[in-house]
């Protein structure tokens, strides 16, 4: 009885984290992409650079569409988000600003990317001075209780079946096959 409140619980806010647990859980058997292809810096990939990364070696040819046997930004493929060339991951832009390597980046670190230093304060919710992981575990709360809010229509501190089937959406798809809690022994409502 005890046991199916707090699990339920868990699922429920599991589910507003749905993508950082996916990334948590990601299988670290594929090959991790090298942190910068161009290692020469002069702004292309050549055959010798690409071929520390196999996928793009065999692709080298047809991407290399001016036949120079390099790849220029332009001819590199986009990204997931539209992105051109071996860009960097959100997470090595930071870890790159960490230029004390404390975890964490300060107001001056952060000057160094103008971008980051306008939202700064935005983004430092503790106000502590720095952006590190205290920061983006409220950030996170700070989701999840908005979500929760958003999902207790009737504002009563739960969320019934119906409540939390509407709130879930079409990102986590119909919930087949499964009764709804209510109405079943022992098992309560989710609450916050």
């Amino acid at each position: 009885m005890t046991l199916r409140t707090p699990l339920l619980l868990a699922l429920l806010l599991g589910t507003s984290a749905t993508g950082i647990a996916l990334a948590a859980d990601a299988p670290t058997a594929a090959p991790q992409r090298p942190a910068k292809l161009d290692s020469n810096n002069d702004g292309f990939i050549d055959r010798t650079e690409a071929a520390s990364s196999p996928r793009l070696l065999a692709k080298f040819d047809q991407l290399d569409t001016n036949k120079d046997g390099k790849l220029s930004r332009e001819e590199m493929p986009r990204g997931k988000h539209g992105h051109r060339g071996p860009g960097r991951g959100h997470g090595e832009q930071l870890a790159k600003l960490d230029v004390n390597k404390d975890g964490r980046i300060s107001r001056e670190e952060a000057k160094a990317d103008p971008r980051l230093a306008e939202r700064f304060d935005q983004m430092d919710l503790n106000k502590d001075g720095f952006l590190d992981k205290a920061d983006r575990e409220l950030r996170m709360k700070q989701h999840r209780d908005a979500w929760f809010a958003a999902a207790d229509t009737n504002k009563d501190g739960q969320l019934s079946k119906a409540e939390f089937d509407a709130a879930k959406g079409p990102m986590h798809g119909p919930r087949h096959g499964r009764e709804g809690h209510e109405g079943r022994p022992g098992v309560a409502p989710l609450t916050k």
